[in-house]
């Protein structure tokens, strides 16, 4: 699978790595595996800086539709997510974006030093 995590129980996060393509269903898969754990409501820092995806902008709304159904039963961490890859830059940041909209928090970055440090900000400022 291109997508595994593990719980960062020091700082109470998910760390999230993806490797290779990424799909639409891989996505779909992980968010299923995360709501089954019960971890949907835990900050999310994903590095995604091995990974490549042909997602299209329609998946991307339909992400965005699958969150906001989400929020109605649970709660939603914030999710930075960590990028070297243009295409998955731009697929990011327009569901950051999007997502915004509907309540939930994303970002994109370059370096997982700035994603952490959002995340630890968001996350007290939630708290």
């Amino acid at each position: 699978m291109p997508i595994r995590y593990s719980v960062d129980r020091l700082h109470g996060r998910l760390l999230t790595h993806a490797d290779g393509v990424v799909t639409f269903q891989d996505i779909n898969a992980h968010l299923d595996l995360e709501q089954r754990d019960h971890n949907l409501d835990r900050p999310e820092l994903i590095d995604a800086r091995g990974a490549t995806t042909r997602l299209t902008t329609e998946q991307i709304r339909r992400l965005v539709q699958r969150a906001a159904n989400m929020l109605r039963v649970a709660d939603l961490g914030p999710t930075a997510i960590v990028t070297n890859d243009d295409v998955i830059f731009g697929m990011a940041r327009m569901y950051a974006l999007l997502a915004d909209s509907v309540g939930v928090a994303a970002e994109v970055f370059r370096e997982v030093d700035s994603a952490s440090r959002w995340l630890t900000r968001i996350t007290a400022e939630r708290d």
